[in-house]
């Protein structure tokens, strides 16, 4: 694959990220947690499409000798699974979001964020899921992995980083309830995912 089809590939498969980064963002996170965080994205992205390649080009020796495993299948039942796995998580941490906006009862209480621990890690797998389903594909196509690696570690840990800060200034805008906004967001995307996928 050219130079110029890996970053299209790496930005397809950030757009999830970027439509998620924008209502966390409004959490108003700090500018080294959104740094942070961004890396975190991007190294999971790199981790799944590395995993879906090797588990496509094993699959690919398997067609090769046996014809009896089918690709476009193992990758559609991926996609459904992630895709529903994200959804989960997005209404999950929107909740979360909306509840912790209106049981603060001190206004000068540091508000936490949902980038760090175990709530960052689960975002990060449901937003780079889709990488590990690309990567089957490419599992079948001659692809500089070094190349790929670099390119969308880039290009995710860029959207990460725009999506977020983007988030971050409108919840300046928008105001102390700006959480409830941004997890409203999260509920209604991740409603939406899950009913486009199970119907």
């Amino acid at each position: 694959m050219s130079t110029l089809e890996l970053v299209v590939l790496s930005a397809a498969l950030g757009t999830d990220l970027f439509s998620v980064a924008i209502p966390i963002g409004m959490n108003r996170v700090r500018k080294k947690v959104i740094l942070r965080a961004a890396v975190v994205f991007a190294v999971f992205h790199i981790v799944m499409i590395l995993t879906g390649y090797y588990i496509g080009h094993w699959l690919g020796t398997m067609v090769e000798h046996l014809g009896s495993y089918h690709i476009n299948a193992s990758s559609a039942l991926v996609e459904n699974w992630a895709s529903i796995l994200g959804a989960v998580v997005l209404v999950g941490l929107g909740a979360y979001m909306i509840k912790q906006s209106l049981s603060e009862a001190d206004p000068t209480e540091v508000k936490k964020h949902p980038l760090k621990g175990m709530t960052l890690i689960m975002l990060a797998t449901s937003v780079s899921i889709d990488a590990l389903a690309a990567g089957f594909s490419l599992g079948m196509m001659d692809v500089d992995l070094l190349k790929l690696s670099v390119i969308l570690g880039v290009v995710i840990f860029m959207i990460a980083t725009i999506g977020l800060g983007l988030g971050r200034r409108m919840g300046r805008y928008i105001g102390t309830r700006s959480e409830i906004v941004g997890g409203s967001v999260l509920v209604l995307l991740g409603a939406h995912i899950l009913y486009t996928t199970l119907s």
